[in-house]
C-alpha cells in the first residue's frame, strides 16, 4: 500500500456541558457513532493497523499489521501518561476523554506508520459530524532535507463510495514552513504543535462509506523522527445537549468541543451573538428546549469552518425511596428499595453484599452493618435523588474451642480452657445455668458439668453453642509447717509436718529437701551438711493421678569468710597509696568490720585506703563479725620503698652550632638500696641509659633534657633542664607571576632568628644582581627567569642558606574588533567579550546592565561604540572594542501555555516586549471575565495563583498595554492555557 497522506489521531471524550453540577452527553447521537472510533474500549478493535516505510511522497510504503509495540500506543487519562518529552504539552487529550493514541515514536530509522477506520453512515441519516483532535512533534532534518523528504504527519478524510477525498479535513504537515508549530524547549530542531480539533461535516452523506486515515513518517534519510497523537471524539451529530438542568437551577455553562482557535456563539436565527470562548454562560437558564448555534475555526490552514448546535433541556426531577431500615442475623436476606417505576435508572452504593446493584430493589446479606446509598434518575438524564437505607447486621460465631482434659485432673498447670470467638456480649452456661462474671471469651473449668455460651450483638442478634461435657477429678490441697524457716548452723535441725488434704481418695508423698535428698514419708526431720538457702517441695499425688505441690525457702546461717585484697604489696614511697578491697563474704545477713593498719591507725569502713609516711615494712589485719556475732580475720605484709633523689649538671649550656657538645654529669642518689637504672632524653629524639653522657645536636634550637633514675626497688624520679644552640636564617620569598614593565611582586619572607645582622644577594636570572633585602624591579622582556636568594649571617659567617623560584613575564595580547551587534531599540541583547583575562571593564557602561561581566546585557534607545579592557591576572591589559547598532522592532510576544509547577521553567506569564519603554498594564481573566492577576511590570509575571490558591488546568484571558519607543500606546489580548 503507498499513499500521499498519513496521520492518526486518537481521542477520548465527547462533549460535555456543565449545569453547575451535571454534565450530559447526548446519548441518541452516541448511539449511532461507529463502535471504538474513540479508542475508549481502550484497543485498536474496528481499527486498521499498518507500518511501512518512507523515503518520499511518492515512495510510502504501508502493510496491514497487528498493533505494533511502540508505533500504535494506547495512552489512557488513568491513571495518566504525562507529559510530552519535547513540548511538555499533555500526552492525554485535553478534551477529557479516556483513551488516546500515539503514533510513531522518537526512534527515527524512515519508519512509517499508519492506522484508518472504515464505516458506513446509515441510511436516512443526513446530519453525520464527527471532531478529531490531533499533535504532532517532528524533528527538522536542516539543510540537508527538502519538503519531499522531512518527517510528516498526514491526515486523510475519503468518500469511499465516490472516491472523493474531503478536503476540509485532509491535510499533511511537513516540516518546514509550517504555520501553528513551536520550537522544542530541550532541543531546538524538533518542532512541535499542542492539540488542536477539527471538524468533519458529513451532512447528506447518508448510505455512504467513509474511511479516515492518519500516518506518520520519520525523514527519507532514516535520521530524524516524527509522531503524533490523535483522538476522535464520540458526538456524531452537529445537534448535541448543550445542558441538561434543574428548574432550581440558576446559571448554567454550554461548553463547544475542545482545540478551535476561534468559537462565535449565536441563537439558533444567528441574528445575536452570545459569545467568542469556548465555554458559553446563561444566568439565569433560558427557557428549557433553547437551541443555540457555535461557529468553530480550526487552526488557520488546518481544516474548514463547521456549525454546531447545542439544545438546552429541562430534565425532570425524580425521587429516590430506599425502604425502611432492617435488621439481618447470620446474613438472612433482606429485601431493600421499593418496586421499579417505568423510566427510571436506579444504582446502589456499595455494592457489596446485593443481589443486583442496578434494580430498585436487590436482595441484601450483608455480614456488617452498612448503609446502603440509593441514587435514582430519569433514563434521559438530567437530575438525581439519594435515599439511603442502613442495614443492621451481624453474623455471630458459637464455636467453642477446648484446650486441655475434657476428663482428668484439672490444676493451674494443666488447665481446661473453653474460648470462644470474640462478640459483642458473651455469657457463659454450667448445667443450662449462667455463671456470674463468665463473660469473656476464655473460660478456665474448674467443675464438672455441661457448659455451654450464648454470644450477642449490639444490633439485637444472639447465638447459642451446643453443650460441652467436663468431668473434674479431685485434686490434693498441699501445704505442710516447719518449726522455723531460719537457722544457725551449729546445731540447727528443721522439722516439716504436712498438712494436705483431698476430698476423696488418698494421697502419696514426695519431699524434695532441696540439697539432694527425697523422702517419701508423711513427716520429715533434716539437717543441712553446709549453710545456705533451700528450697523445700512437697509433691502430692491422688489415687486418679491428680498432682499438686507447694515449696518453702529455708536458710542456715554461715560464720563470715574474712578476706581482703590491696592494690600492690609493694610501693614507692612518694606516691604510697594503698587500696584495700574488702572481699568477705557472709552466705546471710550484714557484717561489721575493724582494719588495723600497723602504723597505729584504723578504721571500721566496709573498704579503706591508707598513706603511709615513712618507708618500711607494715602487718595489715581485717576482722570481720557477721550480725549473729561470728567472727573472722585475715592480715598479710605491705611494703613501703624509699624514692631516689634525681640531679644532673651541665656547666656549658649555651653554645653555637658549629662543633657544640654538651657533657651531662649525673648527681642522683637513693637514701637505701641502690640505683639500677638511668633513662636520657636529649629532646631531639635520641636518648642514653649510660649514669652521664655526652651529646652534640645537629641543629640549633633551645633542647630539654630529661634525666629519670630508677631504683632496685623500681622506685622512679626524674628532672628537666634547658640547653640552646644558637639558630642562623633560612632564606624564603615569594614572587607572582607578573607583566612586563610592571614591578616584580617580590616578597621577602626571610625570618632572622639569629642574634646578628644578615647580608643579602639577589640573583634575577638574566644577570641583574642586588644586594638589598627588598629590591625593586621590572623584567623588560617576557619568559621564564630563575630568581635566587642567599642569606649569611654575621655571627655564623660559615653558614649560607639558599633558596631559588622560577617566575613567568607576560606580555599583553593585541586588542581586536568584535563583530558589530544589532540590537532592538530598547530590548535586552546579551555582548560577549574574549574571556581571555580575569577581569573586564565595558567603557562607557551606558545601556549596560554590568559594565564589569563579560556578557553584558545591552538594553538602549542610540548606538553605541564600547572599549573593552581586558586585564590578566599578572596585570597585562588588552584593549578590544565592540559597536551596537540599534534598529527599531515593534512585537508583543506571551505564550500560550505555561506551566506553574514550581520546577524553574515556564513558571510565570509575562509580556515579552520588543521596542516598548513602559508597561502601562498587563492583566490575566478567567473565561469568565474574572480578573486574576494585573501588573505595571513585566517581571516577574503571574505564578498562576490567585489570592495564595493555585489554579486548576484552565484557558484563561490576558490583556496587554504598553507604549513604544516612539511614544505609541499598544494594546493586544490572547488566550493562554494553564498547564499542570
Amino acid at each position: 500500500m503507498r499513499i500521499s497522506t498519513t496521520a492518526f489521531y486518537n481521542r477520548c471524550k465527547k462533549y460535555f456541558f456543565l449545569l453547575t453540577l451535571l454534565l450530559s452527553v447526548n446519548k441518541i447521537a452516541l448511539a449511532q457513532c461507529p463502535p471504538n472510533i474513540d479508542f475508549e474500549f481502550g484497543d485498536f478493535t474496528n481499527w486498521k493497523c499498518y507500518t511501512g516505510s518512507f523515503v518520499s511522497p511518492s515512495i510510502l510504503s504501508l502493510f496491514p499489521s497487528a498493533p505494533t509495540p511502540n508505533r500504535h500506543t494506547i495512552n489512557a487519562a488513568v491513571p495518566g501518561s504525562g507529559l510530552d518529552p519535547y513540548g511538555f504539552f499533555p500526552i492525554d487529550c485535553p478534551n477529557g476523554s479516556g483513551k488516546s493514541v500515539r503514533l510513531g515514536n522518537s526512534g527515527g530509522g524512515g519508519q512509517a506508520e499508519g492506522i484508518s477506520y472504515t464505516f458506513t453512515i446509515p441510511a436516512g441519516q443526513n446530519q453525520f459530524n464527527l471532531i478529531y483532535n490531533y499533535a504532532a512533534v517532528l524533528q527538522d532534518g536542516g539543510v540537508n532535507h527538502d519538503s519531499t523528504n522531512q518527517p510528516r504527519l498526514l491526515i486523510r478524510v475519503r468518500n469511499v463510495t465516490d472516491d472523493k477525498t474531503i478536503d476540509c479535513s485532509s491535510f499533511p504537515f511537513i516540516v518546514g514552513g509550517i504555520s501553528g508549530f513551536l520550537t522544542s524547549p530541550v532541543n531546538s530542531t524538533v518542532l512541535y504543535k499542542p492539540w488542536a480539533a477539527n471538524s468533519i461535516n458529513l451532512n447528506n452523506n447518508a448510505g455512504k462509506t467513509i474511511e479516515i486515515l492518519f500516518v506518520t513518517t520519520d525523514c527519507g534519510f532514516t535520521a530524524h523522527f516524527g509522531y503524533a497523537y490523535v483522538d476522535v471524539n464520540t458526538e456524531c451529530q452537529s445537534a448535541f445537549i448543550g445542558a441538561s438542568y434543574c428548574p432550581d437551577d440558576t446559571a448554567i455553562n454550554v461548553i463547544a468541543p475542545f482545540g478551535y482557535q476561534n468559537y462565535a456563539w449565536w441563537n439558533s436565527t444567528f441574528t445575536t451573538q452570545l459569545g467568542n470562548t469556548q465555554t458559553l454562560n446563561f444566568t439565569p437558564p433560558p427557557p428549557p428546549g433553547t437551541r443555540v448555534a457555535v461557529v468553530l475555526d480550526p487552526f488557520s490552514g488546518y481544516g474548514c469552518r463547521d456549525t454546531l448546535y447545542a439544545d438546552l433541556l429541562d430534565t425532570l426531577t425524580v425521587f429516590a425511596n430506599a425502604g425502611p431500615d432492617r435488621l439481618s442475623c447470620e446474613k438472612a436476606p433482606i429485601q431493600i428499595g421499593v418496586n421499579p417505576t417505568p423510566g427510571f435508572v436506579y444504582s446502589w452504593s456499595p455494592v457489596t453484599d446485593l443481589s443486583n446493584p442496578n434494580i430498585s430493589n436487590p436482595i441484601a446479606t450483608p455480614s456488617v452493618t452498612t448503609t446502603y446509598v440509593l441514587t435514582v434518575r430519569n433514563s434521559g438524564g438530567g437530575c438525581l435523588t439519594t435515599d439511603t437505607v442502613t442495614i443492621k447486621a451481624a453474623v455471630l460465631d458459637t464455636t467453642v474451642n477446648v484446650t486441655g482434659f475434657l476428663t482428668g485432673c484439672i490444676t493451674p498447670a494443666n488447665p481446661t480452657i473453653l474460648k470462644v470467638p470474640l462478640a459483642d456480649s458473651i455469657q457463659w452456661y454450667r448445667n443450662t445455668i449462667a455463671i456470674p462474671g463468665a463473660n469473656d471469651t476464655i473460660y478456665n473449668v474448674v467443675q464438672t458439668g455441661a457448659y455451654h455460651v450464648t454470644v450477642f450483638s449490639f444490633q439485637g442478634c444472639n447465638l447459642t453453642s451446643s453443650d460441652v461435657n467436663i468431668f473434674v477429678n479431685p485434686t490434693p490441697v498441699v501445704d505442710f509447717a516447719t518449726n522455723t524457716l531460719i537457722q544457725c548452723f551449729n546445731g540447727h535441725q528443721f522439722v516439716f509436718t504436712n498438712n494436705s488434704t483431698i476430698a476423696f481418695g488418698t494421697m502419696s508423698y514426695n519431699w524434695n529437701l532441696g540439697d539432694g535428698t527425697i523422702l517419701t514419708t508423711p513427716n520429715v526431720t533434716h539437717s543441712y551438711a553446709d549453710t545456705g538457702t533451700y528450697i523445700v517441695r512437697l509433691i502430692v499425688t491422688s489415687d486418679q493421678g491428680c498432682i499438686d505441690s507447694v515449696s518453702y525457702t529455708v536458710t542456715v546461717y554461715e560464720s563470715p569468710v574474712a578476706a581482703f585484697d590491696v592494690n600492690t604489696r609493694a610501693i614507692c614511697q612518694k606516691i604510697n597509696d594503698f587500696i584495700f578491697t574488702n572481699s568477705s563474704t557472709l552466705g546471710v545477713g550484714t557484717m561489721k568490720y575493724l582494719w588495723d593498719f600497723g602504723d597505729g591507725n584504723t578504721d571500721t569502713a566496709r573498704d579503706a585506703r591508707h598513706y603511709y609516711r615513712n618507708p618500711g615494712t607494715y602487718t595489715v589485719r581485717l576482722t570481720t563479725t557477721s550480725e549473729k556475732g561470728c567472727p573472722n580475720d585475715s592480715a598479710f605484709n605491705i611494703t613501703v620503698n624509699p624514692e631516689p633523689v634525681v640531679g644532673f649538671s651541665e656547666p656549658n649550656a649555651q653554645q653555637c652550632f658549629g662543633n657544640n657538645q654538651f657533657n651531662f654529669i649525673n648527681t642522683s642518689t637513693v637514701l637505701t638500696g641502690g640505683l639500677a637504672q638511668y633513662l636520657w632524653d636529649l629532646g631531639d629524639g635520641t636518648s642514653a641509659t649510660t649514669r652521664d653522657v655526652t651529646h652534640s645536636y645537629a641543629a640549633a634550637g633551645d633542647y630539654t633534657i630529661k634525666m629519670v633514675a630508677t631504683t632496685d626497688s623500681g622506685c622512679v624520679d626524674s628532672i628537666y633542664k634547658n640547653v640552646k644552640i644558637f639558630k642562623f636564617a633560612i632564606a624564603d620569598f615569594k614572587v607572582d607571576p607578573v607583566c612586563v614593565n610592571l614591578r616584580l611582586p617580590l616578597f621577602n619572607q626571610t625570618v632572622n632568628t639569629s642574634p646578628s645582622v644578615l647580608t643579602w644577594l639577589w640573583d634575577f636570572g638574566n644577570g641583574v644582581t642586588s644586594t638589598l633585602q627588598n629590591p625593586v624591579y621590572s623584567y623588560p622582556v617576557s619568559g621564564n627567569y630563575p630568581i635566587k636568594l642567599t642569606v649569611s649571617n654575621v655571627h655564623c659567617p660559615q653558614t649560607v642558606s639558599v633558596k631559588q623560584i622560577n617566575v613567568t613575564v607576560d606580555e599583553p595580547l593585541p586588542g581586536i574588533r568584535y563583530a558589530d551587534v544589532e540590537a532592538v531599540m530598547n530590548f535586552p541583547e546579551q555582548l560577549q567579550a574574549r574571556q581571555i583575562a580575569n577581569t573586564v571593564l565595558w567603557t562607557p557602561a551606558t545601556s549596560l546592565d554590568f559594565s564589569n561581566s563579560y556578557s553584558p546585557s545591552f538594553k538602549g534607545l542610540a548606538s553605541q561604540l564600547y572599549q573593552v579592557q581586558l586585564k590578566t591576572k599578572t596585570g597585562c591589559i588588552t584593549t578590544d572594542t565592540q559597536f551596537v547598532k540599534i534598529k527599531k522592532k515593534i512585537e508583543i510576544y506571551v505564550p500560550t501555555t505555561f506551566t506553574p509547577d514550581g520546577n524553574g521553567r515556564n513558571d510565570y506569564l509575562y509580556p515579552v516586549l520588543m521596542g516598548f519603554k513602559t508597561l502601562k498594564s498587563f492583566k490575566v481573566f478567567d473565561r469568565w471575565g474574572k480578573l486574576l492577576f494585573q501588573t505595571t511590570t513585566e517581571r516577574p509575571g503571574w505564578d498562576g495563583r490567585v489570592k495564595g490558591d493555585r489554579q486548576e488546568i484552565q484557558t484563561v484571558v490576558w490583556m496587554v498595554e504598553a507604549v513604544d519607543v516612539d511614544g505609541v500606546t499598544h494594546k493586544r489580548q490572547g488566550t493562554t492555557i494553564i498547564l499542570r
